[in-house]
């Protein structure tokens, strides 16, 4: 896939993502932050609540291409991951986190990622936010991009539920509740209008009942956004975590042999193929960052076509990509494909959103974007928007430039975060050349996109081309133009 060397991410971290750094709007309403509690009891009702039946033991445990042996059952592999997690406390602390300005700035984003000015997913007032696996930091970062609405985050870890209570009070967070709980003890039903978990369903014993629970929590016409692994991302580590539980013996699970293990190999493993040298670069990482790669105890993995199937399972559609850093710092940002040869590029655009993203992750393999995307309910009031529409909305849009104010909180020497004096900076910053820079120097309110392209002789007939315009002007990761 082709590279953007001239444009770069506004910031480290994506909305809802696992990166270290965090950009957020200043305020908060809603009860305060409380700290953390026990599991509350379950709720009846609304989408998904009645889940599918736990697979009978070892019904798929022998998955010869992801890591299973240990996923025997949901309650077995919640105490698994709340063990794993609450020695690793991942992700490890932020150098930084940050506050905007304007309250609304990333809610507005992400309804231009879904094409939802008409409905805001978080409305001004009332809106819910639920962070399900939200580790040490997710839900901190959630809480700031989102200040207008009253968000939840929840953990199997005691301690990652610790570490971001104690970044939340530093921080002077006021819209957060922290509980530690699994997602399928939640018994959520249709009480949050964004539900996020990135990074989470594919440790678990089921994930479809996982995502079931998940769909259950959303309201109407809520959104939720999903992280999955990659099947072609997940060859090397998923390999190298089943050829290591062999080596460590077949029963149960010991962190500290797992880990002791794992840096033998990365630091002394030099046999035949391609393994060592991709060993060799965890060779000065964290235990946190090693542990997270080299030794979990259950890792499911997806492509585009299984994921979309689980998600119709739980009663949810896949609605858009979320463009994010992490793609866009690994050159894999675009789902949509310039094929070469005008045939080829009109069976592909013909093919409907799914089947189109499932031909760009076959093809691209490890080069294919990450699983991430923006899911809602198949029964939604909002009906749907397609890649197309969602340019077709781009080009007869009009955009000014997206402005506020950021403030850095950052890390001292003694782990606690304090707001750096006079550093309340404009956002974003525009950074690189190219195609997206002369648009923002060519853009005139007055007229549509269509238009302004158009003016600079940029083709408006492309969907790719059209859509990598879209995702690096005036997306959540790009937001450097806001419709109006």
């Amino acid at each position: 896939m082709e590279r953007d060397p001239w444009f770069e991410p506004a910031h480290a971290a994506t909305p809802g993502g696992d990166g270290g750094d965090a950009v957020a709007s200043e305020g908060g309403d809603g009860p305060g932050f409380g700290g953390w509690s026990a599991p509350h009891a379950a709720v009846g009702g609304g989408i998904g609540h009645d889940l599918p039946p736990e697979p009978a033991q070892g019904a798929t445990r022998h998955d010869d291409a992801q890591n299973l042996a240990l996923a025997t059952s949901d309650a077995e592999v919640d105490a698994l991951n709340a063990g794993f997690y609450g020695a690793i406390q991942y992700p490890w602390p932020p150098f930084y986190f940050e506050r905007l300005g304007d309250p609304r700035f990333w809610a507005d984003m992400l309804d231009q990622d879904v094409g939802r000015r008409e409905r805001p997913v978080l409305p001004p007032a009332g809106a819910r936010v639920w962070v399900a696996g939200c580790g040490t930091n997710q839900a901190v970062i959630t809480a700031l991009m989102f200040p207008g609405a009253q968000v939840l985050g929840t953990d199997l870890s005691d301690g990652s539920l610790r570490v971001a209570e104690r970044n939340a009070r530093q921080l002077g967070v006021q819209n957060l509740e922290l509980r530690g709980e699994s997602i399928l003890q939640g018994g959520y039903a249709e009480e949050f209008d964004y539900v996020v978990c990135t990074g989470v369903v594919h440790h678990t014993a089921t994930p479809g009942r996982t995502l079931a629970c998940l769909a259950a929590a959303l309201r109407p016409a809520g959104v939720m956004q999903l992280m999955v692994y990659n099947r072609y991302h997940r060859t090397f580590s998923t390999a190298f975590q089943k050829a290591l539980r062999l080596l460590s013996g077949k029963q149960g699970y010991d962190y500290e042999a797992q880990l002791d293990l794992a840096r033998r190999f990365v630091h002394h493993y030099d046999g035949p193929g391609e393994m060592p040298a991709w060993l060799a670069e965890y060779a000065d990482a964290p235990d946190a960052q090693l542990a997270d790669v080299l030794i979990q105890p259950v890792e499911h993995s997806y492509t585009v076509e299984s994921l979309d199937r689980m998600a119709g399972q739980a009663g949810l559609e896949l609605l858009a990509p979320v463009p994010n850093a992490e793609d866009a710092a690994g050159d894999t940002l675009h789902w949509e494909l310039e094929m070469g040869d005008p045939g080829l590029q009109r069976a592909y655009d013909a093919l409907p959103d799914p089947e189109r993203w499932q031909v760009t992750n076959l093809l691209g393999l490890e080069a294919s974007p990450m699983l991430w995307f923006y899911l809602q309910r198949r029964d939604s009031p909002c009906p749907r928007r397609s890649t197309r529409a969602l340019c077709e909305a781009f080009l007869d849009g009009r955009f000014v430039p997206a402005r506020t104010t950021r403030r850095v909180h950052t890390r001292g020497p003694d782990g606690e975060y304090r707001a750096t004096p006079d550093q309340e900076v404009p956002f974003p910053v525009l950074r690189g050349r190219g195609d997206p820079r002369r648009v923002l120097e060519a853009l005139d309110p007055r007229e549509p996109m269509r238009a302004t392209l158009q003016r600079l002789g940029i083709p408006v007939d492309s969907l790719p081309a059209v859509n990598r315009l879209r995702v690096l002007l005036a997306s959540s990761a790009f937001p450097y133009l806001r419709a109006i």
